[in-house]
């Protein structure tokens, strides 16, 4: 799920990966562009962004935005319903 949340631009270099194929070779720079699993930030940036998501489409689908703001632990939605 981490590997969905585009990060913003201007935040980017602040994700960068370093990487030499040798001891001689020359310093290569990779830009991360999304959130990647293992930072401290990671399991909120995922959370805020479903919720975010939820009430930005809650209009449209009312039912699916309060059980998504209600209910939702992580990527996991508990919720239920009674039968009568």
């Amino acid at each position: 799920m981490f590997r969905q949340i585009l990060i913003n631009p201007g935040h980017r270099n602040l994700q960068m990966i370093l990487w030499k194929d040798s001891v001689d070779g020359p310093v290569q720079t990779y830009k991360l562009n999304t959130v990647f699993y293992g930072t401290t930030c990671a399991p909120y940036l995922a959370t805020r962004t479903i919720q975010q998501l939820a009430r930005d489409e809650g209009e449209h689908y009312p039912l699916a935005a309060s059980v998504t703001i209600r209910d939702i632990y992580m990527d996991d939605i508990l919720t239920g319903s009674s039968d009568f």
